[in-house]
């Protein structure tokens, strides 16, 4: 007997001393992703997040052309197992495309990413290990602190997606054709500022008390915080622009030792030092 069994489709035959032949079907199972149902808001928030991550990996082209509907499903479906189409958010999430784009783009306008929440954990560290018992060793302290936090700051911009995303952004604010997408992201933008700023205001007035220090009259410390961020940003874009941190040396280290400094780890000491004063009633902890 010759017996064909047929798996996935293809036929493999064996030969017996038979007449007949007899065919036996044996299909193999393929598992399936069972996709499950999901709210407007969910699928709002995941095809969202799928066009952030599209821009952080390729940046953002021109006319956002990158950033497709297509684009997105396609990845969450490979993902999830979800089908989704054209009809499942236009007039139901989004009026068209367009409008896809722009939620994207004002989530990252939002996007408090930029606010380097490691810094604090690391001044704190370093604070352990310097000498704050007299007015002179506090003001040696400032500028360790400068020093080091700018030259940190510069190597995480190298590294950094979100920086060149965000100035890409902030281009989409001020180019876009459509004067409601302009209103949309510069929106964000703002409540982006705000929220960047409160928080290094936050830090920086932790800060300043432990290194006995307080803010000069008449600056206020969200002041120094917008000061010092659009000094970072300034750097910022032109480290993208020239594709390296430019460095100087410095004699700054105990007993004049040469120190290496970034150009924004300068400028920030020259800030902390017009915005901040040393505080006459500081008195160090035991």
């Amino acid at each position: 007997m010759t017996v064909s069994v047929i798996v996935d489709g293809i036929g493999h035959a064996s030969n017996f001393p038979t007449t007949s032949t007899t065919t036996v079907w044996r299909p193999r199972a393929v598992p399936t992703l069972q996709p499950t149902r999901q709210s407007r808001e969910e699928l709002r928030t995941r095809l969202v997040e799928e066009g952030r991550e599209i821009l952080l990996v390729e940046g953002l082209e021109a006319g956002s052309s990158n950033l497709t509907f297509k684009r997105v499903f396609a990845r969450v479906e490979a993902k999830t197992g979800m089908r989704i189409t054209n009809a499942s958010v236009i007039k139901r999430i989004w009026e068209n495309q367009a409008d896809f784009q722009a939620d994207v783009l004002v989530s990252i306008a939002r996007d408090e990413a930029r606010r380097a929440e490691g810094s604090g954990q690391r001044v704190i560290a370093m604070l352990g290990t310097l000498d704050m018992t007299t007015p002179e060793s506090r003001t040696r302290a400032l500028r360790e602190v400068c020093r080091i936090e700018g030259n940190a700051s510069s190597l995480a911009i190298d590294q950094s997606t979100n920086w060149s995303l965000w100035i890409s952004v902030i281009a989409m604010a001020t180019t876009s054709a459509n004067p409601d997408i302009r209103t949309r992201i510069k929106a964000a933008l703002a409540d982006g500022y705000l929220s960047v700023t409160r928080f290094w205001s936050q830090n920086f007035i932790a800060l300043i008390d432990v290194l006995g220090v307080r803010v000069r009259h008449p600056w206020s410390m969200d002041q120094f915080s917008m000061a010092a961020i659009a000094f970072a940003e300034g750097c910022a874009l032109r480290q993208l622009t020239s594709g390296h941190t430019e460095m100087t040396i410095r004699p700054t280290g105990p007993d004049e030792e040469d120190q290496e400094w970034s150009l924004f780890a300068v400028g920030l000491e020259a800030l902390a030092y017009q915005f901040l004063e040393p505080d006459p009633e500081f008195m160090p902890s035991s």
